[in-house]
């Protein structure tokens, strides 16, 4: 395979995660470079090199990294001998949005329980869904943590 052809489905990956990342609520261009980053061989890419290899203005890198950062999904490293900052994807970043995702889990079980709670008195008003919602974030309550540990035992110890 000739090495523009490899580029552009690696650009096309790149452009996948992407749209996947703003279907679920997060700014593309934080898909784009969670994206590149899985790919990108070194797997450490300077600021300058998301740029470029993103085609992305650099405020827009700026704003993205430092989000992605902060939300644990990457990491920033040095190289030796190099002056600028590098970024790759953290080890754990897959876990910790599971993690992240455990605290929405567990926000949504309670609210759902102050809303059971707050019906409780209210014979007019159908709480089937409310009472499904709580029960599946029950489920999820109990098992997330589960799996989450299961897989750390596996990959990390």
């Amino acid at each position: 395979m000739a090495s523009d052809d490899l580029y552009e489905k690696k650009k096309q990956f790149v452009e996948e995660i992407s749209l996947l990342m703003e279907e679920s609520g997060k700014p593309r261009i934080a898909g784009q470079i969670m994206g590149w980053l899985m790919i990108c061989d070194p797997p450490q890419q300077s600021f300058s090199d998301l740029v470029e290899h993103l085609d992305v203005s650099k405020a827009s890198i700026s704003n993205m990294t430092r989000m992605l950062l902060q939300s644990g999904l990457i990491e920033k490293v040095r190289i030796p001998g190099e002056r600028q900052i590098h970024f790759q994807i953290q080890e754990e970043a897959w876990v910790n949005v599971l993690e992240n995702q455990l605290e929405n889990i567990n926000a949504l079980r309670k609210i759902s329980a102050t809303g059971l709670d707050l019906l409780e008195e209210d014979p007019d008003t159908d709480k089937t869904r409310l009472r499904k919602m709580n029960k599946f974030y029950q489920f999820a309550e109990k098992n997330l943590p589960k799996l989450i540990h299961q897989y750390k035992k596996e990959h990390f110890d």
